[in-house]
């Protein structure tokens, strides 16, 4: 019964916020919005597209916890998501104010976590995991910086706090899953001639998206955590 109700939750409490979310959508992106938090005014097809999104990610990432001292932790990451899926589409940028915001909620969540359940041990591997990811990608992006922003990476390093509680299958699997859907999304595009080998790809959903995918259906448990 905690898988069902973790859905249930993360998809209730995604769904309740839509409407500040889409708010956010908008007043985030803009630099010289020092209030950004008070969000702006938004219109009914931005409210539709940004409480689905939100209710896909809330009920995945309740679905990843479970009903469980984890939820909280992953309910915020939901919730942090939803407005950088809909900014990185639309400008291909993932706003510092909402990353380390996810960064803050995820060190203080993720420690109460490994307080309330005492394991410790998953909460070092965590960290472990963020500090792989993030210097992975960062590898990748001063490799190909025009393909690769450190926005994704400071994403990965945030994600990766996640699968790393899991296991390193789970980071692996991971952040494998988002690369493939990102390669699959950009095969499509290309296919249906809505995108050229030059045209920018947001990368960062694709990231949140391979992340939930594998810890929610368990694809990445295995012997190595």
């Amino acid at each position: 019964m905690s898988t069902p109700a973790g859905v249930a939750f993360g998809a209730a409490t995604c769904a309740a916020a839509a409407p500040y979310l889409a708010r956010l959508t908008l007043s985030v992106p803009d630099r010289d919005q020092r209030r950004w938090w008070r969000g702006r005014a938004a219109g009914r097809r931005r409210l539709v597209v940004t409480a689905l999104v939100a209710v896909l990610l809330g009920a995945l990432a309740g679905g990843a916890a479970g009903w469980s001292a984890l939820l909280p932790s992953f309910a915020a990451l939901a919730l942090c998501c939803t407005p950088l899926v809909l900014i990185d589409f639309e400008q291909h940028r993932l706003p510092n104010r909402l990353v380390y915001l996810a960064a803050a909620a995820a060190a203080l969540l993720l420690t109460v976590a490994a307080e309330v359940r005492h394991d410790w041990t998953a909460w070092l591997r965590a960290v472990e995991g963020a500090a792989v990811v993030f210097a992975v990608l960062f590898l990748i992006a001063f490799i190909a910086p025009r393909s690769f922003g450190f926005g994704d990476v400071k994403l990965g390093g945030l994600l990766g706090a996640y699968l790393g509680w899991y296991g390193w299958l789970s980071v692996y699997y991971g952040i494998f899953g988002g690369f493939l859907i990102g390669a699959v999304t950009a095969v499509v595009l290309l296919a249906s001639g809505r995108a050229s080998l030059k045209s920018a790809l947001a990368f960062g959903p694709m990231l949140i998206l391979g992340a939930l995918i594998v810890l929610a259906f368990g694809l990445g448990s295995g012997s190595l955590a």
